[in-house]
């Protein structure tokens, strides 16, 4: 958060206005302001209905003193009174209608342009948090709960729209109406609006009473309503193990403990709202009986008579009555800014974080035709004091294919990611010809890697779509081809819409064969010299195994190619195979080599080819 907003929080230091969160609600409108600012003519047509909507509320009220001024003794009036009467009553009638005119005109401009503004601003906001939200490391997401990124995303972002409409509707709309009806009611007695604007303010005694409180419990709900988005992602993520394991009933007692939580917190707000709520109207209705109570003993006074009597009366009664639901609103919209606001805490939380180093000025181009790639003593950890690699050092000639092999946690995947640098070293470097990919523009270093993992992630689009992602300008020709050579076009071409088919969910419509395929001719349709496969085979069966390894055979020819397995068979060709153990490297040569050296490599070997592991390399794996 910026440091003003912070100061703002702390004990000491705010004023009322502070407490009350609309010196903050201002400051979030001032950061909205370039989300908000390209709709300026809707907001200026928005103001232009508020207006008319006030002006035309205000207007109607100028009638009923004349009006009531007219009725007096009505039953001794003759019939040509009686057509005066109805004369002088004309103009009351227009002013009626005009008003209604202008109130209904004024209502369609500001509800259909308020609502315009406030859903594109969220959706701008939106946009941007997206924007900055992909900007951030790779380490960002490994601590970020994915479902508290959600909520962020879209319910506290939701408070851009509230804020936009409290702003509009409460904090400009509600006092220009006011003006407007003190201005009748000035106009009507100068001297009960001046007793009026004495009491009045009394109104406001229970917002501020329970602004903080509100304040208080609504941060908590929106933390609530986060660990309820999570248990979402969680529940959607793990939907297989829930039903493998019959963990329905278990997962519906979990969300209703998560969702107890949030319940007692809404009820908190909810609470406190009612009671200032409450204190309000209570406030109001005092004040206006004591005001009855005045006005009756005034009705007795001569120099009360002389202001107009009980027509003047009646028509200021009117416009206080009329202005309370204006005033009221106003301080109910002080409490919903503590929704708004303390939700726009959490989104700012996130606008703010810095994104990911720009690269150095003097970072150059990533070198189209490269020659080697060299790891110069690796060394990377993801919780300082906890190393995950270690003086991890090889070369690799452009062309060559070199694989990463050994039990799970060891590594080999940590390795792989700092290849494409979603993590950069912690000590020593990569090169490529000599340059450290620290000097290398990330997004030309980038645009040289293909990648295929073995959780392959497809698009909720079409097949054409998830291929072309590789590269967005490819013609039909090309997107036909790069399937052609991934062994899935005969597939795609028996389905009824063909490239056209839609996917679903991470690609559910598909076999785990096919999305392998499907993700090897996205990699095909980039064309990247360097190729990285992280376990491409190791969840699918013999037979899609062979059908994907048949295309992956055909991806490799003339990549450098990075590959981290499980499966020993896939990397027989391999130049280099490199036997990670607790984070270093403890072999490394070829296939033959590694297999006749009777190591780590060879038992594993062994294993999977189905023989028993000799007694002194299983101790010395133990080891």
């Amino acid at each position: 958060m910026s440091k003003e907003t912070t100061s703002q929080e702390q004990p000491g230091k705010s004023n009322k206005l502070d407490w009350l969160n609309v010196r903050k609600a201002f400051g979030f409108l001032g950061r909205l302001w370039p989300f908000l600012k390209p709709q300026w003519p809707q907001l200026l047509i928005c103001g232009v209905g508020m207006i008319l909507l006030s002006a035309g509320s205000a207007m109607r009220v100028t009638a009923i003193r004349p009006f009531v001024e007219l009725t007096k003794d009505v039953s001794k009036l003759t019939d040509t009174d009686l057509e005066s009467m109805f004369r002088a009553v004309a103009p009351m009638a227009f002013i009626l209608g005009a008003g209604g005119l202008m109130m209904a005109v004024g209502t369609l401009l500001k509800q259909y342009f308020m609502g315009y503004a406030q859903a594109n601003t969220r959706i701008l906001l939106q946009k941007e948090l997206v924007r900055r939200l992909l900007a951030q490391p790779m380490a960002y997401f490994n601590t970020e709960r994915k479902g508290a990124l959600m909520s962020r995303l879209t319910v506290n972002a939701g408070g851009a729209s509230t804020l936009v409409k409290l702003a509009i509707d409460d904090l400009v709309h509600h006092p220009i109406s006011i003006i407007f009806l003190l201005g009748v009611m000035v106009y009507t007695s100068p001297l009960l609006t001046l007793a009026t604007l004495i009491v009045f303010p009394m109104v406001l005694g229970p917002v501020m009473l329970f602004a903080g409180k509100i304040r208080r419990a609504t941060k908590k709900k929106f933390s609530g309503m986060e660990d309820q988005g999570n248990f979402f992602v969680q529940m959607f993520d793990g939907i297989r193990v829930i039903k493998a394991f019959r963990l329905n009933n278990a997962q519906t007692e979990e969300f209703s403990r998560v969702s107890r939580e949030v319940f007692l917190r809404e009820r908190r707000v909810a609470r406190y709202k009612g009671l200032a709520r409450a204190g309000i109207e209570a406030s109001y209705n005092l004040i206006l009986a004591g005001g009855f109570g005045l006005i009756a003993w005034m009705l007795t006074q001569q120099w009360f008579r002389d202001q107009g009597g009980f027509p003047m009366f009646m028509q200021f009664f009117v416009a206080v009555i009329f202005l309370y639901d204006p005033a009221r609103r106003f301080g109910n919209s002080l409490n919903e800014i503590q929704d708004s606001t303390t939700a726009l805490d959490k989104v700012f939380e996130l606008y703010d974080k810095p994104p990911e180093p720009a690269d150095p000025p003097t970072a150059r181009d990533a070198p189209v035709d490269f020659k080697e790639i060299e790891f110069d003593h690796v060394g990377f950890e993801y919780v300082a004091g906890r190393p995950v690699l270690a003086d991890v050092t090889c070369k690799v000639a452009r062309g060559q294919m070199i694989a990463f092999v050994g039990q799970s946690g060891m590594g080999k995947s940590t390795l792989m990611d700092l290849i494409p640098r979603f993590y950069d070293p912690v000590a020593g470097a990569i090169r490529v010809d000599g340059i450290d990919l620290r000097e290398v523009k990330r997004e030309s270093w980038l645009s040289r890697i293909s990648m295929v993992s073995q959780e392959t992630f497809l698009f909720n689009t079409t097949i054409r779509h998830n291929i072309m992602t590789g590269r967005p300008d490819a013609t039909e020709a090309e997107v036909i081809e790069s399937a052609k050579a991934a062994n899935i076009w005969d597939e795609i071409k028996a389905l009824p819409q063909g490239l056209d088919t839609k996917l679903g969910d991470r690609g559910v419509n598909l076999s785990g064969g096919q999305r392998q395929r499907v993700a090897i001719a996205r990699a095909f349709l980039k064309k990247a010299p360097i190729l990285l496969l992280d376990e491409a085979t190791s969840n699918l069966d013999t037979r899609s195994e062979r059908e994907v390894q048949n295309a992956l055979d055909h991806l490799v020819a003339g990549c450098t190619v990075f590959v981290v397995a499980h499966r020993l068979s896939t990397i027989r060709k391999a130049d280099q195979i490199l036997v990670f153990h607790q984070g270093h490297v403890v072999e490394r040569g070829t296939h033959a080599e590694l297999a006749a050296l009777g190591g780590h490599y060879a038992s594993a070997l062994q294993l999977q080819q189905g023989e028993p592991e000799p007694v002194a390399e299983r101790v010395a794996s133990d080891g």
